[in-house]
């Protein structure tokens, strides 16, 4: 019988591992192993399994209202890894325009790729107008929801302002929605790619926050326009999540424990708002992520992951 000394000491890198049920996503993975056996082993397409594709087309289509093709996903592992392709399909536009202050993973991504950033101020709203028209971007990476880490929330005159902005100059917007699927509202908060009629946003997100750190699995939504561009010049890149990861999220999409695992904590988010009495938690105002755990009656602040 193994015993716990068997196995080494795992160094937690951060205070939150997540509030995903265990048992739940236990019981997927027996699920996952016993329906697929030796087939987990085989390579995954490059832009990911369709199983999966095809799953997050329908969990965004019935919970976002955002219709796109299972062609138009691309998984990968994590958000990082998402950015440094986003650079690489644009590197000619040389100049990306970033939120000032920003999530500074994004800034060195897209740095390290060769790509200038010129960092545009916030206002209450979003990015400040006078900075949308003093840059000579083309490309403007923005998170709409829940800024990190000025937790401002873009009103939907502005997101109309940055698309405006983008068909102006022939330019896209890559929508950057690590953290929509918590918030308080019971509204959705509508998208830049749900909105626009341009076909100029490119939409990323990302199942680290929503399960837990350790799930490296994201995926972007490109534009149909871009599919044939992207699958030219870096289409060759192999998927970087393993199939048997890419087929348990799947199956937690397809059977609704994700759907319900979602509702679960904005529950509780909300339950945490009516507690501290702030209202405006999930306004321009909030700087952090209100979250109650698992087991204690207490809200718990935590960064973004």
């Amino acid at each position: 019988m193994l015993q716990s000394s068997t196995f080494p000491k795992i160094q937690l890198q951060s205070s939150s591992v997540g509030d995903f049920p265990f048992s739940v996503f236990a019981k997927t993975m027996r699920k996952v192993l016993a329906y697929y056996g030796n087939r987990i082993f085989v390579k995954s397409p490059n832009s990911g399994c369709d199983e999966l594709r095809t799953e997050i087309c329908s969990y965004l289509a019935r919970s976002r209202g955002i219709l796109v093709k299972p062609s138009q996903i691309i998984v990968g592992s994590g958000a990082e890894y998402l950015y440094g392709l986003i650079a690489q399909l644009f590197r000619s536009r040389k100049k990306f325009a970033l939120e000032q202050p920003s999530y500074d993973k994004i800034r060195k991504v897209y740095e390290a790729m060769g790509i200038q950033c010129d960092m545009l101020s916030m206002t209450q709203d979003g990015i400040s107008s006078k900075e949308l028209e003093r840059t000579d971007a083309t490309i403007l990476h923005v998170t709409p929801f829940n800024s990190f880490p000025s937790g401002v929330t873009t009103c939907i005159s502005k997101k109309h302002e940055y698309l405006h902005w983008a068909k102006q100059r022939d330019g896209f917007i890559i929508e950057d929605n690590y953290d929509s699927e918590l918030t308080v509202s019971k509204k959705p908060e509508d998208s830049l790619f749900s909105i626009t009629t341009d076909s100029n946003v490119v939409y990323v997100n990302t199942f680290s926050k929503t399960i837990a750190p350790s799930m490296r699995i994201g995926y972007m939504i490109l534009p149909e326009k871009l599919l044939e561009d992207f699958q030219c010049r870096l289409g060759f890149y192999s998927c970087t999540v393993p199939v048997f990861e890419q087929l348990v999220l799947a199956e937690l999409l397809r059977n609704g424990d994700f759907e319900r695992h979602i509702n679960r904590v904005r529950r509780k988010k909300r339950k945490a708002v009516n507690v501290i009495g702030n209202d405006n938690l999930n306004s321009a105002k909030s700087i952090r992520h209100v979250f109650l755990n698992a087991h204690v009656e207490n809200a718990v602040l935590i960064t973004r992951a």
